[in-house]
């Protein structure tokens, strides 16, 4: 659920896996998983705000109870 209280499972499974699978289109690739954290999460999470207004109704649902995390792939 989105702006849930949790993280989703999800999140759990692609940073306990550190890697996945991506189908995009017609293009398919291996990549790997990792959070990004701090100033950095911050800024990725802002840029995405400016995308889609609705990634900020999801940080006001979670404020005070968790941070949405932010995974970064990288094609292996």
């Amino acid at each position: 659920m989105i702006g849930a209280p949790e993280h989703p499972d999800w999140y759990w499974n692609l940073t306990a896996a550190g890697e996945a699978h991506v189908e995009r289109g017609t293009d398919e690739y291996d990549v790997t998983v990792d959070e990004v954290k701090g100033d950095e999460r911050d800024r990725l999470y802002a840029e995405q705000v400016g995308r889609r207004q609705s990634f900020a109704e999801y940080e006001q649902k979670t404020a005070g109870i968790r941070t949405i995390p932010v995974l970064r792939l990288r094609r292996v």
